[in-house]
């Protein structure tokens, strides 16, 4: 990969004969084409691809939600969504190919250093109606009574998120009502804790895995 020098002309993006001119965080290179392989993909290969996949299908609809819950953890160079996405392609994949499945348990949506809640505890009270309730205990250093509390339910038979807010820590208890299409099916859940300044949060909790009446 070269660096591109501006001319007269300015830099260019996109493929030029046998080259590509392209950008990155401001600075402007160009650089060949990758050559094509013929050689078959080893079962390792395939297996990275598979998770890999698995991965960026899972996040990739949750981008914004990550990008706060990871919003006082980033390592250096590295967006929340990257954390996120390192943590659950090491962690939160099971089995062994081509046979991979998710575990809910190991998925992290949020890393902090706010506390987390003490008591938590998840009932359907109706048909369709999740009560999450926790201890209202706060401390003036990484516990207080105005941290918002996130909520984040996922829908895996059709790969969707719904994220639900507006209770804080001192409130206890969060009340989220599912449409009425959601009868018999299977809804998995996470909860964290956000500072007033938006800027620092706990680390997630998973909420469990129910099957609604």
């Amino acid at each position: 990969m070269a660096r591109f020098i501006k001319g007269i002309h300015g830099s260019y993006q996109g493929k030029v004969g046998s080259v590509v001119g392209s950008s990155w965080r401001g600075i402007d290179y160009v650089r060949s084409l990758p050559k094509r392989s013929s050689k078959t993909a080893s079962e390792g290969q395939m297996a990275q691809r598979i998770k890999f996949g698995m991965t960026t299908s899972f996040l990739k609809s949750i981008k914004d939600v990550l990008m706060l819950g990871y919003s006082d953890s980033k390592q250096k160079g590295k967006t929340g969504y990257n954390v996120a996405f390192q943590h659950f392609i090491k962690n939160a994949i099971l089995g062994t190919y081509p046979n991979y499945t998710i575990d809910y348990a190991a998925v992290q949506i949020a890393s902090g250093s706010l506390a987390t809640l003490m008591g938590l505890d998840v009932l359907e009270s109706f048909p369709k109606v999740l009560n999450v309730n926790w201890d209202p205990i706060g401390n003036r250093f990484n516990a207080f009574d105005d941290d918002q509390v996130f909520v984040v339910l996922y829908d895996p038979a059709d790969n969707l998120f719904f994220a639900y807010e507006g209770m804080t820590r001192i409130d206890a208890t969060m009340e989220i009502t599912l449409p009425d299409s959601y009868t018999g099916k299977t809804i998995v859940g996470w909860i964290f804790n956000i500072h007033r300044d938006g800027l620092i949060t706990s680390s997630s909790q998973y909420l469990g895995e129910f099957i609604l009446s």
